[in-house]
């Protein structure tokens, strides 16, 4: 995690999407990775504000 300006946080994610086990979830759409990524920061915003 990174503090930012103005009261914001930088929280970097990374996935490869390399491999059998990702190979199949890579090509869906939507591409259930990048909403897992999306539903983890969503409840770090969540915990945050609370």
């Amino acid at each position: 995690m990174e503090d930012l300006s103005g009261g914001r946080v930088r929280v970097p994610t990374q996935e490869t999407q390399i491999g059998r086990p990702a190979a199949a979830p890579a090509s869906e759409r939507p591409n259930p990775m990048l909403t897992g990524h999306q539903a983890r920061l969503d409840g770090l915003v969540g915990a945050a504000a609370a």
